[in-house]
């Protein structure tokens, strides 16, 4: 962050936790105990009235009145901005740790005892496949481009082609099924395509805007995905019974499933996906307890695992 964007996140700090020491403060910032002793010299030159007290404070009248937030209006806000997929290897993570901070800042002190009483309650863990903090830059110039309706060129690995070079129109940045992705207009392929962030190797931003096709969702564009993959539309159908059922019977997977549930308690699961490689997983992760009816490719697919699976353990004795 600038170090405008540091000294404002130093007395939001201060406004929300009184007392912080210069380690305290160069941990949140992510700078130097010595770049924090500067910045409360700086912030004391500016006539900001912060002085040393066991700890670094603020007078207590010196700001504006505190938010109107209800207890939990904070706890809402305190979970999604403390989510892993912010906080845990997020480009996002400087901006969730500023926002929060402003927020704890303008709490009223009835609020601020009511939750020191607390731990944290509430908490969103979602796995992040990886080190996303490490792509910052490529995040930032991304951003700039799909809110400004730039144009960009990718160098990008793809697991099926390799490295390419690809202009794309940027329509979104989204973090699903454990990872950040780019969804944009592929000018190479002619088409809407998804790029996991961490195999772009290189942004350069074009001197060219773009509109967005009428239209355009990102719900519609995930509708018949089961987690990410485009392609064709297939219709599945797969037979599950004992535990399998029991899984499948608790929970929804698809916004398309249809459950039909048999005399012996056995279930006949009907969805529409796109593709058949990412449900396959899915379906390979109940063993026994579930076997394909439809369609024959997907049957085939399953068999031919099940005969390469059976080949390797016994080849193991």
């Amino acid at each position: 962050m600038s170090k405008y964007d540091r000294l404002l996140h130093i007395l939001n700090l201060l406004r929300a936790r009184q007392g912080l020491k210069a380690s305290d403060l160069a941990g949140e910032c992510e700078v130097s105990e010595r770049t924090i002793y500067r910045d409360v010299i700086a912030l004391s030159s500016g006539n900001i009235p912060i002085y040393f007290d066991n700890g670094y404070r603020l007078l207590s009248d010196a700001f504006l009145p505190p938010l109107n937030f209800t207890f939990e209006d904070y706890l809402l806000l305190k979970m999604s901005l403390s989510s892993s997929v912010l906080m845990e290897n997020s480009p996002l993570r400087k901006q969730a740790k500023s926002v929060l901070a402003k927020i704890e800042a303008n709490l009223s002190p009835t609020l601020k005892k009511d939750i020191d009483k607390i731990e944290e309650p509430l908490k969103i863990s979602i796995k992040s496949t990886s080190d996303f903090s490490k792509l910052s830059l490529i995040f930032k110039l991304i951003e700039q481009c799909v809110l400004n309706k730039k144009s960009l060129e990718i160098e990008y690995e793809s697991l099926e082609t390799g490295l390419t070079t690809r202009q794309i129109d940027p329509y979104s940045l989204i973090f699903r099924k454990h990872a950040w992705y780019l969804i944009g207009f592929c000018h190479l392929r002619d088409q809407m395509r998804i790029f996991r962030l961490n195999r772009i190797k290189k942004v350069t931003i074009l001197d060219k805007s773009f509109e967005m096709k009428p239209n355009f969702s990102i719900s519609t564009f995930f509708k018949d995905s089961w987690e990410i993959y485009q392609g064709d539309p297939v219709i599945v159908k797969i037979k599950f019974k004992g535990i399998g059922a029991f899984v499948v019977e608790s929970g929804q997977h698809h916004p398309s499933e249809q459950i039909s549930k048999s005399k012996d308690g056995s279930l006949i699961y009907e969805v529409k996906v796109n593709g058949i490689e990412e449900i396959s997983r899915w379906i390979l992760g109940f063993g026994e307890n579930a076997e394909v009816l439809e369609p024959k490719e997907l049957k085939e697919k399953m068999r031919k695992t099940a005969e390469n699976l059976s080949r390797i353990y016994c080849e193991m004795g």
